[in-house]
């Protein structure tokens, strides 16, 4: 579990409180962010870093802050992973006017003046204008400070010598295994459940979108062995419950987050993706005549994307221990 300290920002607050200031804005509508958790995390590319997550609604009550400000739980929410040089390698943006948040953005979200103490992590988070995502525009000024929750950045503390020793062991062995090279897979050939059908190819934020037959415990089951097949891997964080579904799976270097939720007597998935080929797109087959996902998306499938958008928010419904 991480560690983590949240308090209400204010302009006003002793040193040893988070404080925020600033705006969060979608089509000119402020996300009114008051309150910032810092979070512990694992480390990324065997660097250190932490996560920062600022959320409009108080965030105490909840035992994972960050899961649920990307759902929207939390009111308007930015959630961002960040190393200790102050470079962005994460950005969840879940704004409550933007209709197709959360939705990722790294590289479009800058840290300005990024200090870090001891105690104390301070800086600006700025995207240095507007911007626009799915026909919406969105931009972010926040100046913040707060105290480091133990433990942060504590990847590079000393070891001892048998876990220094251990480690050394594990990566003189990951070493001497061959490590799986070549070309990435092409999104075409990234196994459907059979009978899936109106799929939508979105290549340009790599998604996925389809409706199948079936529940969702079954078409999640179906989908799982396919993958299985092809030689991908479970990820952390997959969650099967009566009503949705999270999967995640790993494939040298590729990620997929497969969410999955129940529609009229069949089942609405939709595929995140990162590390596969999108050089050629399959054509769509949402609809008669559907063009291909490079092209502009016909009523049908705006309406496909509204209502997966809207799932999100549901996502967790029906799944056994989380609370809405």
């Amino acid at each position: 579990m991480a560690l983590s300290s949240v308090i209400p920002g204010r302009a006003q607050a002793p040193a040893d409180k988070p404080t925020v200031s600033g705006t969060f804005l979608s089509d000119g509508k402020d996300g009114k962010i008051q309150y910032l958790v810092v979070q512990t995390r694992e480390p990324f590319s065997d660097k250190p870093a932490i996560r920062l997550v600022f959320t409009e609604k108080n965030p105490s009550a909840s035992k994972k802050p960050d899961f649920d400000a990307g759902f929207k739980k939390l009111g308007s929410a930015l959630v961002i992973s960040v190393f200790k040089d102050g470079g962005i390698f994460g950005c969840e943006v879940a704004h409550s006017a933007h209709s197709k948040s959360p939705f990722s953005s790294v590289g479009a979200i800058k840290m300005e003046g990024f200090t870090v103490t001891d105690t104390q992590v301070s800086g600006r988070l700025t995207t240095g204008k507007e911007l626009e995502f799915f026909g919406q525009t969105w931009n972010v000024d926040l100046n913040f400070s707060a105290p480091l929750p133990k433990g942060a950045f504590a990847a590079e503390a000393a070891e001892s010598p048998t876990a220094s020793s251990s480690k050394k062991m594990e990566k003189d062995k990951e070493e001497s295994e061959p490590v799986p090279s070549g070309p990435k897979l092409p999104v075409a050939d990234l196994p459907l459940p059979t009978g899936a059908r109106d799929i939508e190819y979105k290549s340009v934020v790599g998604h996925i979108l389809f409706k199948a037959d079936g529940s969702v415990g079954t078409v999640a089951n179906a989908f799982s062995k396919k993958l299985q097949a092809q030689g991908w891997q479970d990820g952390a964080g997959s969650l099967i419950g009566k009503n949705n579904a999270i999967l995640k799976r790993k494939l040298n270097g590729a990620d997929l987050t497969i969410m999955i939720q129940p529609e009229g007597t069949g089942s609405n998935v939709k595929v995140f993706t990162q590390g596969l080929d999108w050089s050629t797109t399959p054509a769509s087959t949402a609809g008669a005549g559907a063009a291909p996902a490079s092209k502009p998306a016909t009523p049908n499938v705006e309406d496909i994307e509204k209502e997966a958008n809207k799932a999100l928010q549901d996502a967790l419904k029906g799944i056994p221990g989380i609370k809405l």
